[in-house]
């Protein structure tokens, strides 16, 4: 048991990374949408044309992938101390 207060610290810190990386994105992809819009014909509201937008990148894939940060490094870390326990 004694592995479970790192186990405990290291998702929480990958809690923390998903968090700040999720909003990160987010606001990178909001801006990303409003420059198009100013790039563009500019047919619909610029509120409506990145309300769409972000509605699609919460159902794209680079969203879902994005927690690949707490599942890769936690499948690693749970490989690597039952490798080294069962040793």
């Amino acid at each position: 048991m004694a592995f479970l207060r790192p186990l405990v610290l290291f998702a929480l810190f990958l809690v923390v990374l998903y968090a700040v990386l999720s909003v990160w994105l987010r606001l990178r992809e909001r801006r990303r949408l409003s420059r198009e819009w100013r790039n563009g014909d500019q047919l619909v509201d610029e509120d409506i044309f990145v309300d769409e937008g972000m509605a699609a990148y919460d159902h794209s894939l680079r969203k879902r992938l994005l927690w690949l940060v707490i599942v890769g490094p936690m499948a690693g870390l749970l490989v690597l101390l039952y490798v080294l326990n069962v040793s």
